[in-house]
């Protein structure tokens, strides 16, 4: 999961459009699905970011655009008046859209941020170069004035300085894992909002069923059963139960983000302790797994990753691990020849488990310092080896033809 502000256009109907654009107008993702829920759009968006526009191309907005932009607690942007359909095709036409809701997102995301831009320039302008220009747009969005944002944000200058200097100290791992548990944390909290509101939801519906039963038992007719059956409340049974559906599939996720935050928990405590090294697990040497864990747990410069599969590689998942600064890949079978001699071309040592022992904890596994050094050390010399064994070979061929 990313952590940029974004603004996100929202077309709601059958089939249900999302645009998502970055503060800078740059599309993010663009997104249409039939019959989605209010959480699966919810649970999409945050895997990009945190919305801090959510925008409509019609007035007034929907009650769906609503209801997500307090998930959020964003920002609604809905136009004047709303969209005629060839401003939303010429605010579109500059990318490539499958349908006419994802237009309509698309159109709305990008109205609101041609609403916004000459303020953004004013922003950008006006902030100085030690304030974080996107939180001082988001400030401004959110009603505050330019002064009172650069108060807002100059307020803990001094405690970030300290806690800087304090990161030196401090594993950078160590700091990662904290902004996760953070981000996380920042999550569950939008997301128990938003079951809140779906159970109050169920308890209005529930009330109205009971005032229905009380007028039933009112009305003398030999058939009440029959009467029970009436459409209104099938429908608001059927309500009720995708309710229902909705914060259960809710509890679970919240659960998993729980489990997850308590790994990342345990896993600060062993790498803080210094006991153990942490690595970053990879299923398969795929670009979808390698994207997939990068997305859950961050891939950045130094990280050490284990591969439970490295087989199936390619130069082209190799590069990207090496795009990313990865420092030593384990791996616990065989890695095919293209890739490896990338690794070994590049200084990125692929080292075996049968090198090192691996210690699984839930998603994440650690490896003994002493033992990891060892097998770098080792990989270092037998490359320099073999360096010096082809120069050598190179020499007295060399020699040879003269």
């Amino acid at each position: 999961m990313q952590n940029g502000y974004l603004i996100v256009g929202i077309d709601p109907g059958t089939t249900t459009g999302v645009a998502i654009l970055d503060i800078n107008g740059g599309l993010v993702n663009l997104f249409s699905s039939r019959v989605v829920s209010i959480s699966d759009v919810i649970e999409h968006i945050i895997g990009y970011g945190r919305p801090l526009i959510i925008a409509s191309d019609v007035t007034p907005a929907p009650n769906t655009v609503e209801k997500i932009k307090r998930a959020f607690n964003a920002v609604l942007f809905s136009p004047n008046e709303s969209l005629p359909t060839n401003d939303k095709i010429n605010l579109a036409k500059q990318f490539r859209y499958r349908n006419e809701h994802e237009r309509d997102a698309l159109a709305a995301a990008l109205w609101a941020f041609r609403d916004c831009k000459n303020k953004f320039i004013h922003i950008e302008k006006r902030t100085p170069v030690d304030i974080d220009t996107d939180e001082m747009k988001a400030l401004v969005i959110r009603g505050y004035s330019i002064d009172a944002a650069i108060s807002q944000l100059s307020m803990p200058d001094k405690l970030e300085k300290v806690q800087k200097k304090e990161v030196k100290i401090t594993d950078n791992q160590v700091l990662e894992l904290h902004e996760n548990i953070h981000r996380r944390e920042k999550q569950i909290s939008r997301l128990r909002e938003y079951v809140e509101e779906l159970q109050s939801q169920i308890t209005k519906k529930e009330d109205r069923i009971d005032e229905l039963v009380r007028l039933l038992d009112g009305i003398k007719i030999k058939d009440q059963r029959a009467l029970r059956k009436t459409r209104e409340i099938k429908r608001r049974d059927k309500d009720i139960s995708r309710l229902k559906k909705e914060l259960r599939k809710r509890d679970d996720y919240i659960s998993l983000l729980s489990a997850q935050i308590d790994q990342l928990k345990h896993f600060h405590t062993l790498d803080f302790l210094g006991e153990k090294i942490p690595l970053k697990v990879i299923s398969s040497f795929t670009r979808d797994s390698i994207l997939e864990t990068e997305a859950k747990y961050g891939l950045k410069k130094g990280d050490m990753v284990f591969l439970e599969d490295a087989s199936g590689g390619s130069n082209t998942t190799a590069d990207l691990l090496i795009s990313k600064g990865i420092r030593v890949v384990i791996i616990q079978n065989e890695m095919s020849y293209a890739p490896k001699k990338r690794f070994l071309d590049r200084g990125t040592p692929t080292l075996s488990t049968k090198e090192v022992n691996i210690n699984r904890i839930a998603d994440f596994a650690v490896v003994d310092p002493d033992m990891l050094y060892l097998a770098i050390q080792k990989w270092q010399e037998n490359t320099r080896k073999m360096r010096v064994d082809k120069m050598e070979s190179l020499i007295r061929e060399y020699k040879k033809k003269i």
